[in-house]
C-alpha cells in the first residue's frame, strides 16, 4: 500500500485553517467542498465535530461528513441566518484519528455563507392613498412616502421603480420623479369635472440585476375639488310669458322652467342664492329656491328684460348672471298648430356638416305676435336637435350628433310649440342613412392581354353603403367605353372581339345610392394595365406618346423663354427706375458723365434775385459748378445733407421758411481719394491727402450777412514745389468768370481784397493759408457780394 507523502491529519499545502465558502442557494445532498486533510482511509479516519450551537441548532445538523467530503443537508438562508444573529462566517471542527497509533486531531474550519440575488424587492405596504387639489400645478411634486426594501445585500439589494403604463388611463398624468425615488411628478393639469376623481396607478420596484424579481403595489389618487369655478344656469336665457290678467301673488315659471343653476365644482356643490339686479315691481325671485312671484298687478301689455343673479352662499365672487325675458299679453286666444302634417326628415348619420339633414317647418297661430317657444323630446339619448326660430311661425331643425352616431330606422322625437297660454305636440320622424363610401381612394387593377374571355373579371369595386338603399353602379371617361360594370361592382371587358391597343386604361366609376328620395352619387378613379401586353403594339403606342411629348417639351421650351425674356425686362426696368432714384438723392455719380476734374476747392455764395418769400427772403442751396456745363444735369438739395466734394460749390439758396441763427450746414472735405483731392483748375493736380478742411455756414445776428469759418486744417507735405502749385491755384482762381445770369454783380472791393491776399511773394501760399484758416477769420460780407472762399 502506498503512503501518504507528508503528516497525517493535517491540511495540505493549506494553513492551519481551511476557509470554505457556501453560497445561500446550495441544495440539500449537494457536495459542500472536498476537505484537503492529509492521508487515506487505511490511514486516517475523520468525525465532524460541532463546537458551538451556531452550527447544530436545536439537534439539526447542517452538514455530514464522509470522510473528507462535506454534504449540506439542511438548506441554509443568508437573510435568514444573518437575522437571527448568528455569526457568518461560523467555525466547525473535524476530528482525525491516525488509524496506526489511534492519535487524534482537531482541525478547525471556517465556512463563509455567501448571499445569493434571489429575493424580490418588497414595498412597504401593498396600497398607497394619495389625495391631490385639482388646482395642482404641472410639474408639482407630489410625495407618496412609497418605500420598497430588499432582503439580498450589497449589489443584489438595488432596485428601482416604474409605473405601470397601461394600468390606468390616467397614467401619463403622472411619472416618478426618477427610479429611485418613487415621489410623482405631474404632468398634465387636472379637472375634477371632467375626469374621475378616484383611479388606480401600478408601481412596480423591480431587481436591477434580475428583472424577474419585482413587485407591485397601487397607488390610489382621488382628486380633490377646488373651488375654482362659478355656478351656472340649466338655461343661457329664460322666456316668460305673463297674461295681463295673472293675479298678484301667483307663480310663473318661464317657457324654459324654474330658474335653476348649480356649482358646478361638482364635488363640493356649495348652496345657491338667487337676486334680481334689475330695479321693478313686478316680479320677485325666492333666494333660495329661484321661484318667480308676480308681486303686483300688470296694468298693460309690456315687453322688458331682468338681469338674474346667482352667487354661492360662501363666495360672493363665484357669481354669474342671466337675463329673462319678460313678455306681458293682453289676449292670446288662439293656439299654436303645426302645418304641412306629417313631419318626415331624412339625412345622413355622419360628422359631416355638408350632409346632415335640414328641417323646415311652420306653425299656425292666428293671434297677432305669438311668442313661440319650442321644444323637444326623442326615443334615443344619442340623438339631440337644434330648434332654430327663423321668423314669428317659422322654424328650423338640425340634429347634433355626438361622438357616437345614432341609428335611426326611424328614431321618433316629439316636437312642442308653445306660445305661454296653449301649447301643441306633434311627432317628428327621422330616417338617418349610412352615406356611400369607397373602400379605397382609387383602384388599380391588373389583367393578362388579350381579354378575350368576357368572363374574366379585371376588379372588384368594394364600398360601404346602407343596406336599406340601392346602388347602380356607371363608368364615366374616355376609355369607359371599353369596359362594363356589374350591379355588384365586378369590371370585365366589353367586347372580346375588340382586343386592347394600350397597355393601361383610366376612367373613372360613379355609384349612386338612392336611399328612398335621398340620393347620393360618389365617384373615384380606376386605372386597369395589361401585363403581357404585345412589344409591336407597345411601340406604335410609345412612338405616339413620344411625339406628343416632344410637341409639349416644345410648347413648355417657348414658354419658358417668353417668361425668362419678361423676367429680364422686367429687371431691366427696375435697374433703371433705382438708379433715377439714387441719382435723385445724390447717392450716385451721372452714368454717362465722367468727372476728370473739379474746377476748384471752395463754397461760392449769392444772394437770390428772386426771393421766395417775404418771411425768408433768402434761399440757400448748394450745386457742383460742373453742373453749370449741362443744364440737364443740375440737381440742388438741402446742404444739410450734401458731403462737400472736391470742387467749386455755390450756395443759391436758403432753407424756405426757416431762420438760420447758429449752424447751417457743416462740410467735411478728407477725400483720400487722387480725383477727390484735385481742383482740377491747375496743369497738374494736387496730390493725395495734401489738407483738409471744414468749411462752416452761419447767418448773423442781422440776418443779412453769412459768416465763413475755415478749421482743421492739416498740412502734411510742406514740399516747396507743391506750395507753388497751390498759390498759381490760388491765382488762378481768383480770376474765374462767374456768369452773370446767375447772380448778381460781383463787388470789386472783395475782388480786390482777395487779390492782396494772393499777390504778396514774399509770403508763400502755404503760410497764407495757415493764416487765413488757423485765425478763425470771420468775413462779414453783405449778400449782395459774391465771395469764393479758397483752399
Amino acid at each position: 500500500m502506498a503512503q501518504t507523502q507528508g503528516q497525517l491529519c493535517t491540511l495540505q499545502f493549506l494553513p492551519a485553517l481551511q476557509i470554505i465558502t457556501m453560497p445561500e442557494n446550495t441544495k440539500p445532498t449537494e457536495l459542500v467542498t472536498r476537505l484537503q486533510i492529509t492521508g487515506t482511509q487505511s490511514e486516517i479516519a475523520t468525525r465532524l465535530i460541532y463546537n458551538s450551537r451556531d452550527v447544530k441548532t436545536n439537534g439539526t445538523d447542517y452538514f455530514t461528513l464522509n470522510f473528507t467530503d462535506l454534504y449540506l443537508r439542511y438548506s441554509l438562508d443568508y437573510e435568514w441566518w444573518t437575522s437571527i444573529n448568528n455569526p457568518n462566517p461560523f467555525r466547525f471542527i473535524v476530528e482525525c484519528k491516525i488509524l496506526t497509533n489511534q492519535s487524534i486531531y482537531n482541525i478547525d474550519f471556517q465556512l463563509d455563507l455567501i448571499d445569493v440575488n434571489d429575493n424580490p424587492p418588497r414595498f412597504n405596504q401593498s396600497l398607497y392613498k394619495i389625495n391631490i387639489n385639482e388646482t395642482t400645478s404641472i410639474g408639482t411634486i407630489i410625495p407618496t412616502l412609497i418605500s420598497a426594501y430588499d432582503l439580498d445585500s450589497s449589489i443584489y439589494g438595488v432596485f428601482s421603480y416604474h409605473l405601470l403604463s397601461n394600468s390606468s388611463s390616467y397614467t401619463s398624468y403622472f411619472q416618478l420623479v426618477n427610479s429611485t425615488n418613487a415621489n410623482l411628478v405631474l404632468m398634465k393639469s387636472l379637472d375634477y369635472n371632467s375626469m374621475i376623481p378616484n383611479f388606480n396607478l401600478t408601481i412596480i420596484v423591480q431587481d436591477n440585476l434580475n428583472a424577474s424579481l419585482f413587485s407591485q403595489a397601487i397607488i390610489s389618487i382621488h382628486i380633490i375639488d377646488v373651488d375654482n369655478l362659478n355656478p351656472t344656469f340649466l338655461s343661457a336665457s329664460y322666456n316668460l310669458n305673463i297674461s295681463i290678467t295673472t293675479i298678484a301673488g301667483s307663480q310663473v315659471t318661464p317657457n324654459e322652467g324654474r330658474i335653476f343653476a348649480y356649482d358646478q365644482d361638482l364635488g363640493i356643490n356649495t348652496t345657491i342664492l338667487y337676486s334680481i339686479l334689475t330695479s321693478n315691481i313686478y316680479l320677485l325671485i325666492d333666494n333660495n329656491t329661484g321661484v318667480l312671484t308676480l308681486q303686483s298687478d300688470l296694468n298693460s301689455t309690456m315687453q322688458f328684460d331682468l338681469l338674474i343673479k346667482t352667487e354661492q352662499v360662501d363666495n360672493k365672487n363665484r357669481s354669474i348672471t342671466t337675463i329673462l325675458h319678460v313678455n306681458v299679453y293682453e289676449l292670446n286666444i288662439y293656439p299654436p298648430n303645426f302645418l304641412n302634417l306629417p313631419y318626415i326628415m331624412i339625412g345622413y348619420a355622419t360628422n359631416n356638416l355638408n350632409q346632415i339633414p335640414i328641417f323646415n317647418g311652420s306653425i299656425n297661430d292666428n293671434d297677432m305676435m305669438p311668442r313661440l317657444n319650442y321644444g323637444y323630446i326623442c326615443n334615443t339619448p344619442l340623438l339631440n336637435l337644434n330648434i332654430k326660430k327663423i321668423s314669428v311661425r317659422n322654424f328650423q331643425i338640425q340634429p347634433i350628433y355626438s361622438q357616437t352616431l345614432p341609428i335611426c330606422r326611424p328614431c321618433l322625437c316629439t316636437l312642442n310649440v308653445s306660445d305661454g297660454l296653449y301649447s301643441t305636440q306633434t311627432n317628428l320622424n327621422i330616417l338617418l342613412y349610412n352615406p356611400v363610401s369607397f373602400s379605397m381612394n382609387s383602384y388599380l387593377f391588373s389583367t393578362d392581354y388579350p381579354l378575350n374571355n368576357p368572363s374574366i373579371i379585371i376588379g372588384s369595386i368594394q364600398i360601404i353603403n346602407d343596406n336599406l338603399c340601392s346602388v347602380q353602379y356607371s363608368l364615366v371617361g374616355q376609355s369607359s367605353s371599353l369596359f362594363s360594370i356589374s350591379q355588384i361592382g365586378n369590371i370585365t371587358w366589353s367586347n372580346p372581339s375588340n382586343l386592347p391597343t394600350q397597355e393601361a386604361y383610366q376612367f373613372q366609376v360613379i355609384v349612386k345610392q338612392n336611399c328612398s328620395s335621398l340620393i347620393m352619387n360618389i365617384s373615384t378613379d380606376i386605372i386597369i394595365t395589361i401585363r403581357n401586353f404585345p412589344s409591336s403594339i407597345l411601340t406604335t403606342t410609345t412612338t405616339t406618346i413620344s411625339s406628343s411629348r416632344i410637341d409639349n417639351s416644345t410648347i413648355y421650351a417657348i414658354i419658358g423663354g417668353v417668361g425668362a425674356f419678361i423676367l429680364i425686362v422686367i429687371a431691366i426696368l427696375f435697374i433703371i427706375i433705382y438708379y433715377r432714384i439714387q441719382r435723385a438723392k445724390h447717392r450716385v455719380p451721372p452714368f454717362f458723365k465722367i468727372r476728370k476734374h473739379s474746377p476748384a476747392q471752395g463754397l461760392s455764395f449769392f444772394k437770390s434775385k428772386s426771393p421766395l418769400s417775404n418771411s425768408s427772403p433768402y434761399t440757400l442751396g448748394v450745386r457742383d459748378d460742373d453742373s453749370s456745363n449741362s443744364s440737364s444735369d443740375q440737381t440742388s438739395s438741402s446742404p444739410m445733407n450734401n458731403r462737400l466734394l472736391s470742387g467749386h460749390y455755390k450756395v443759391s439758396e436758403l432753407p424756405v421758411n426757416t431762420t438760420i441763427e447758429e449752424l447751417l450746414s457743416s462740410y467735411d472735405n478728407r477725400s483720400t481719394s487722387s480725383s477727390s483731392s484735385s481742383s482740377g483748375i491747375g496743369d497738374h493736380g494736387i496730390s493725395t491727402n495734401i489738407g483738409s478742411f471744414r468749411t462752416t455756414i452761419r447767418e448773423t445776428n442781422d440776418h443779412q450777412q453769412l459768416d465763413t469759418i475755415n478749421e482743421d486744417i492739416q498740412w502734411v507735405n510742406n514740399n516747396q514745389q507743391q506750395q507753388q502749385q497751390q498759390l498759381r491755384r490760388l491765382n488762378g482762381l481768383r480770376h474765374q468768370i462767374i456768369p452773370d445770369d446767375s447772380m448778381d454783380i460781383i463787388s470789386e472791393s472783395h475782388e480786390s481784397s482777395i487779390s492782396g491776399t494772393t499777390t504778396d511773394n514774399g509770403t508763400s501760399g502755404s503760410t497764407l493759408l495757415h493764416q487765413q484758416f488757423n485765425t478763425r477769420n470771420t468775413l462779414g460780407r453783405n449778400m449782395n457780394e459774391y465771395l469764393t472762399v479758397f483752399v
